[in-house]
């Protein structure tokens, strides 16, 4: 006597499975994997603004393979290889994508192990992985590169000739070539009361123009 309600019942679920609509998991921001398809009249740029939101922030956990597949990744990484020492704004002037873009595709170039970065005035500065990052950023930033040039002109150079030559007060100067020697660009000894410095073979060789003697 239950056979037939229990029949109707059966074909009932099958009906509502057939024609419901499929339930789709939601991704969270920490899944692998995750992707965000461009709508009709997106530019790759602008969706890489919101991928950022979806991808995790290292690529410790994804396939580093191809990293330079993508157009603006390889746009940002050639405008670093053309430009070592550029800031975050003057790559994103070079490939005309805004800094936020820039910071998202720097990160994971950095992560891939293709750019180093380092601080400079002011500013953080990148270089390819296989570049003195720091030498790139104090050659690229105008005051540790006046610096720089004033230590090549008037080497062994105390911190009065340097501030002479700059412009620039001597505590400044001072603090420029303790940080330049604290980053191995300069060297520095006491001669008698005065403390002069020298530029590095590396540093010379960048600041002179020259190729960078190869090690032997």
């Amino acid at each position: 006597m239950y056979r037939r309600p229990l029949v109707t019942a059966l074909v009932a679920l099958l009906v509502v499975g057939l024609f419901a609509p499929p339930v789709v998991a939601a991704s969270g921001a920490d899944d692998e994997g995750a992707t965000l398809t461009a709508p009709v009249g997106f530019e790759s740029p602008e969706i890489d603004r919101y991928r950022s939101v979806v991808l995790s922030s290292g690529l410790s956990r994804a396939d580093t393979e191809g990293i330079l597949e993508q157009r603006t990744r390889k746009a940002v990484y050639a405008a670093i290889r053309e430009s070592p020492g550029a800031d975050l704004a003057t790559l994103a002037d070079a490939v005309g994508v805004t800094k936020s873009t820039v910071r998202y595709h720097v990160d994971l170039l950095r992560d891939a192990g293709l750019v180093e970065a380092a601080e400079a005035g002011g500013a953080l500065r990148f270089a390819p992985a296989e570049m003195n990052a720091d030498l790139a950023a104090a050659t690229s930033a105008e005051p540790t590169d006046a610096v720089l040039e004033a230590v090549a002109e008037a080497e062994p150079a105390s911190v009065r000739d340097v501030a002479a030559v700059t412009g620039r007060a001597q505590s400044t100067v001072s603090h420029h070539l303790s940080t330049l020697a604290e980053r191995g660009l300069v060297e520095r000894e006491r001669t008698g009361e005065a403390v002069v410095t020298r530029l590095t073979d590396e540093t010379r060789a960048v600041v002179a123009d020259a190729p960078i003697p190869a090690d032997d």
